[in-house]
């Protein structure tokens, strides 16, 4: 993700954005067979939660300090402060179920590419993480803002967004509701999802189902998109657009197949978008609202980016890819 609302993100190699308002923008995703099998699909069932758990338990073993490339990354972002996080046992369990909780192909996956898990104090608030290249290994390093496993959904998500707006007289302003998980498994998902795209090829794939008819190249969007306001937005120029526009842009995101404002930064975030959502939305049964309220706290309009016509039909795409993680030479 980019880092002009501080989050560093993207896998270093196609590229990785960089941003902060300090420093210029710098590039650093069973049928029923009959009854005679109901005892088996039983214990599938029952041994599914203990595999995930063991995932997760292995995963969890893989969370330690951040390397030295992560570190000179956000500071060259401008965080000097940025420091290896303790994370406390309580801390521990949080990250642990977050990975237990990521979809298989995520899951199995980071189980053969992740290198290391890192957390890391010193990044502003709206800040989130890293995820590159753990040097030549063909791994990769994920370093996330510590702050971030306690943080709710709604708080990360707003914080975010408002980053988008330039403020007026008017008072009006945005805000994101969601619920059904923490930002904490948001961002694990997004994050993960970025490993997949990058292990198994998916936006890099010339004509894949997914980007057909949005973008032309990594960061390239199709003529219409790229003639619509959403062209302008926040996350594609690292210009905030008055307040006064937020209902032209939202009304446009509603007609679009983009699940949010940020994933019109390019294919990969995209992608890491739309899978991040899809789980919290079927997995966690999360909701969505985007709310502009003005001076006063009232909603003076409301969008739900879960239900948009087009993001719709790109979920089913989506839960097409999670099903077949035999698709993926990553996992084979």
């Amino acid at each position: 993700m980019p880092l002009t609302h501080q989050k560093i993100s993207q896998i270093k190699g196609p590229r990785i954005y960089l941003r902060n308002p300090r420093f210029p923008h710098r590039q650093i995703l069973i049928a029923a067979l009959g009854v005679a099998l109901l005892p088996l699909a039983h214990a599938t069932a029952q041994s599914a939660p203990r595999q995930d758990s063991a995932a997760a338990k292995e995963l969890t073993a893989r969370v330690g300090p951040p390397s030295q490339q992560a570190i000179d990354e956000f500071k060259k972002a401008g965080m000097e402060d940025v420091k290896p996080h303790t994370l406390t046992a309580e801390e521990r369990a949080k990250i642990e179920a977050a990975l237990a909780s990521l979809p298989a192909l995520n899951r199995r996956v980071l189980e053969k590419k992740l290198h290391q898990l890192a957390f890391v104090d010193g990044i502003p608030g709206e800040g989130t993480g890293l995820t590159s290249p753990a040097g030549e290994t063909g791994l990769y390093d994920i370093t996330l803002r510590a702050s971030i496993v306690d943080e709710s959904l709604a708080t990360f998500l707003t914080t975010k967004e408002r980053r988008v707006f330039s403020e007026d007289a008017s008072g009006n302003t945005v805000t994101v509701n969601a619920t059904g998980t923490s930002a904490l498994t948001y961002v694990l998902l997004h994050e993960s999802t970025h490993v997949v795209d990058k292990s198994c090829g998916i936006t890099s794939q010339a004509g894949n189902r997914l980007d057909a008819g949005i973008w032309t190249g990594p960061r390239d969007l199709a003529p219409r998109w790229a003639s619509s306001i959403l062209a302008t937005n926040f996350f594609r120029t690292g210009h905030a657009l008055e307040i006064g526009k937020a209902p032209a842009v939202y009304d446009a995101l509603a007609q679009s197949p983009f699940v949010s404002l940020y994933a019109t930064a390019s294919a990969q975030e995209d992608f890491a978008e739309l899978v991040a959502w899809r789980e919290v939305q079927k997995q966690h049964h999360g909701k969505l609202a985007v709310e502009l309220t003005d001076a006063g706290g009232n909603i003076l309009r409301r969008w739900r980016p879960l239900r948009f016509p087009e993001v719709r039909k790109r979920f089913r795409e989506v839960d097409r890819l999670l099903a077949s993680p035999g698709s993926c030479s990553a996992v084979s």
